[in-house]
């Protein structure tokens, strides 16, 4: 089992120029999320890291962060662009003040550029970028599997935890049944005992009634999907959406056995046996 939590970052060197490359992932119901920031003369480099995203951490809110340490680009001014924005913005707003004109005009992006040098074309730039980006993906992984342990060990403490609550459940299930069989007699005793009725009808009546009132199979049901739930856990693959299929089947039962049950003792067993599903269903939305 995998988090969708991880996180990553490594320092690399480009001839003199000093970077930094870090990878943050969080939970997402949204898939794969990716953002990508980074300086511009790696723009053309974005689909490649994309993929490369895609392939590992499959699903999530990924932010991958690439910052240059040491600013060496010289900083140029588009004095043409600057003069012609100036010029503009007098022609619509004459009484504009020169210090709010400045201001905005700096503001453009055409107004200013970086001279990148040689960095941009450096050889090997683009396969130093995917092979760091290669690396710090797979310690964002292995942090993940480590994130997926912590979270293996909850998720299994709260699904055996209802498999007992459940077992619980069983033996109040005879006494149940018998207290509603002698409730129903006696209001028959003293309701209808001067009525004339056909006894084997009722009897059969009675049996359809505590058919449908009996929890034996919605119980049996919890416990396979439990099971199977425990099962699914081991498995390697990506599993959260599976398990959050389980997790509303297993929270279905439960619901069915409160609503037939009406008896206070395992009623009470119904509210605990939900609280360990919502602990379950918290932990699952961070599970890949």
């Amino acid at each position: 089992m995998f988090s969708m939590t991880g996180y990553a970052k490594k320092d690399f060197k480009i001839q003199d120029c000093s970077f930094s490359l870090a990878i943050k992932s969080l939970n997402s119901t949204k898939g794969l999320d990716i953002s990508i920031k980074a300086p511009r003369y790696f723009t053309s480099l974005e689909p490649e890291i994309r993929a490369l995203i895609e392939q590992v951490l499959i699903r999530g809110k990924v932010q991958f962060i690439i910052t240059e340490n040491n600013m060496s680009h010289q900083l140029l001014v588009n004095k043409k662009a600057l003069t012609n924005h100036i010029k503009t913005i007098k022609t619509i707003i004459p009484e504009a003040d020169n210090g709010s004109i400045l201001s905005t005009v700096f503001k453009l992006p055409d107004v200013f550029s970086y001279k990148m040098g040689v960095i941009s074309h450096a050889p090997g730039l683009k396969k130093c970028i995917l092979s760091v980006t290669q690396d710090v993906l797979k310690n964002v992984k292995k942090y993940r599997k480590k994130e997926g342990r912590i979270l293996i060990k909850e998720v299994r403490m709260y699904i055996n935890n209802i498999i007992k609550i459940a077992n619980e459940i069983k033996g109040f299930e005879k006494q149940r049944l018998i207290n509603k069989k002698n409730k129903i007699l006696d209001s028959i005793k003293k309701n209808v005992s001067h009525i004339e009725y056909d006894l084997a009808r009722l009897e059969t009546e009675m049996i359809y009634y505590f058919e449908k009132q009996d929890i034996t199979e919605e119980r049996v049901r919890l416990q396979h999907h439990c099971k199977f739930f425990l099962e699914v856990v081991g498995e390697s693959d990506p599993i959260g959406k599976k398990l959050t299929f389980l997790s509303q089947e297993i929270l279905r039962e439960v619901n069915t056995i409160g609503s037939k049950a009406n008896d206070f003792e395992i009623q009470k067993r119904v509210v605990l046996m939900k609280e360990e599903i919502d602990k379950t269903k918290e932990q699952l939305c961070n599970i890949l």
